[in-house]
């Protein structure tokens, strides 16, 4: 073995180790005490993950001053010490707490489930394509979602047409602008402008994001809107936002509002222009030149903002700039723009982003169809039956001309007939009280005449959370760290409450007495305007629901530190300032 090749080896041992060392590193710095409480444990990595439930991102946390750090950390060490003397106390278990909480585990399954099976799949294809932006045209043939063969005939006849053309070499747009039926066509030429991934329909943005630039689908795409032709005419790496200033020159118009003198606007714009571009201080030329009054005064700064935020013309040109550039000027309906642009933020690492990511994919078209077959897979797989007992039931119940909205439901049925079994699946059962309880939280359903297929369609969504939860249930899921973590949040905070509620609040007792004698230590507080425009207190009477909320709030934390006393002497708190130091710094 050579030396280049011993060296190489060792390189990567080095790196390995290099690698390895960091993790570790990073995992005990996480896994530190931070805090005790009597036998209890708050780690540095625990503190770190509920303080940033409440500041929202990392960045943020980190430039928050240490009293912030160690104000949160002393109101969740209250937290946590109500809730292990609520735990060690029973409180949990009685019937009642039980039943809110298999009633939240009901409601939790359904949703944790579907996150796993459904979503999470999906979110890091979904991330690799939102790291970047792509540019794409398309020529639409309009085809309804449930055509007659005719109209399918038509439409594919047509689309084969417009991809021969292409294959061809016939220019796209002028393609377009003779077959498109896309009603901004004759502005636009086809051209759809930059987007990413979960903004557009899922075999649109599949298609889009298999071409190479220059390529154009040779078969139609399908979506709900008809058949596409799509050509992608750009592709590159996407930033999260950039930040910009601007200075705006607007058009002088007449009394009928139109522009007049638009060439001295532009010779006055690009004068401002030459200034920027000269060196001249930005902020002080939008000062004195700008005519948006919402930013000339601050420098012309338009804040964060991500791409087709702003008008095209206007997005074209910024995005096209590096950090510091000037550009101008821009034409927009708007006036004349002198833009530079001050920062830009680049794509965040997937772990910070993938709670957002989350919430975009099941703003998707893609997450409905999605979510529709695997509950369909459920349905097939529990063998879910609607039975001919249940929907003759629900026929003689209900007139065919009406609607739901046209009935009034708590008062239509009696308990017997809440209790009919409507449909079935494998050892499970839905009721008539299934039904109405999805229909009072349902809207969709209340306009919709009340044929077959509308019960069906109704019967349908009453089942899904209950197959959800049979699926949930033979998955185990509930030993699921993730949900175990999930499920003891929500017993923690349900006992905190019930403490608060129960046993603090309940000692406040107030007297008019103690309101009168509180309204006059502090009746300065409680002012008011006179005829003549003087300040006067306001009487008793006016101030006393004010008063008394405000007496309540400070009995409470007289009672709230007495018990926390009492607690810290049951079970000792001990604090490693040291530690908190490092809150944040990987």
């Amino acid at each position: 073995m050579n030396k280049f090749v011993r060296r190489l080896q060792l390189t990567g041992l080095l790196v390995f180790l290099l690698i390895v060392s960091i993790s570790a590193e990073n995992c005990s710095r996480a896994s530190k005490t931070l805090a005790e409480i009597g036998d209890e444990k708050i780690t540095l990595g625990e503190f770190e993950k509920q303080y940033l439930k409440t500041i929202g991102n990392v960045d943020s946390a980190r430039a928050k001053p240490m009293e912030d750090k160690k104000n949160f950390l002393n109101l969740y060490i209250n937290f946590r010490l109500k809730v292990k003397d609520a735990r060690e106390r029973g409180l949990l278990n009685t019937p009642e707490m039980q039943k809110e909480i298999a009633e939240y585990k009901r409601n939790l399954a359904p949703t944790y489930l579907i996150d796993k099976e459904v979503v999470a799949p999906e979110l890091r294809k979904l991330y690799d394509r939102k790291k970047e932006e792509v540019r794409a045209s398309h020529i639409l043939i309009n085809l309804s979602e449930h055509p007659t063969p005719e109209d399918s005939i038509a439409a594919y006849r047509k689309a084969d047409t417009v991809i021969q053309k292409l294959e061809d070499g016939e220019d796209f747009g002028k393609v377009a602008l003779e077959y498109s039926q896309d009603r901004t066509v004759s502005q636009n030429k086809g051209d759809l402008y930059y987007f990413t991934a979960g903004m557009t329909v899922s075999s649109f943005e599949d298609a889009v994001y298999n071409l190479k630039v220059g390529e154009f689908t040779k078969e139609p795409v399908r979506t709900v809107f008809g058949l596409h032709i799509i050509k992608l005419t750009d592709r590159k790496p996407r930033l999260e936002s950039i930040r910009a200033s601007h200075i705006l020159i607007q058009d002088k118009r007449d009394s009928l509002g139109n522009i007049i003198d638009s060439l001295q606007t532009y010779q006055h714009a690009l004068d401002v222009y030459n200034k920027a571009k000269n060196g001249e201080n930005f902020s002080q030329l939008a000062a004195e030149y700008s005519d948006d009054p919402a930013t000339k005064n601050i420098g012309g700064d338009l804040g964060y903002f991500d791409r087709r935020r702003m008008t095209q013309p206007f997005d074209s040109a910024v995005f096209a700039l590096n950090v510091g550039e000037i550009t101008g000027p821009v034409r927009t309906q708007y006036g004349w723009h002198i833009i530079k642009k001050t920062d830009e933020k680049q794509i965040q690492p997937f772990d910070k982003v993938k709670e957002q990511l989350k919430n975009d994919f099941k703003r998707t078209q893609k997450f409905k169809e999605d979510y529709n077959q695997y509950v369909n897979r459920l349905k097939e797989e529990y063998d879910f039956k609607i039975t001919d007992d249940g929907m003759n039931f629900l026929k003689n119940k209900f007139d065919s001309t009406k609607k739901i909205s046209d009935y009034n439901l708590d008062s239509l049925f009696a308990q017997g007939d809440k209790d009919k079994v409507i449909a079935t699946y494998e050892d499970g059962q839905i009721k008539m009280q299934d039904i109405l309880n999805l229909l009072n939280v349902n809207r969709d359903f209340q306009r919709s005449p009340l044929t077959t297929e509308t019960w069906k369609s109704i019967i349908d969504a009453a089942a899904d959370s209950p197959l959800l939860n049979k699926k949930a249930d033979d998955m185990r899921i509930a030993n699921d760290d993730e949900f175990e973590a999930m499920m003891r949040d929500y017993e923690n905070g349900l006992l905190v409450f019930r403490v608060d509620q129960d046993e603090l609040w309940s000692k406040v007792k107030l007297n008019d007495a103690e309101l009168q004698n509180y309204y006059e230590a502090n009746k300065n507080k409680y002012t008011k305007l006179d005829s003549a425009g003087n300040s006067i207190p306001k009487s008793f009477d006016e101030v006393k629901p004010q008063i008394s909320n405000e007496l309540q709030q400070i009995k409470f934390k007289e009672i709230e530190k007495e018990y926390l006393d009492k607690l810290k002497q049951k079970y000792p708190v001990k604090v490693y300032d040291e530690v908190l130091l490092d809150a944040f710094k990987d």
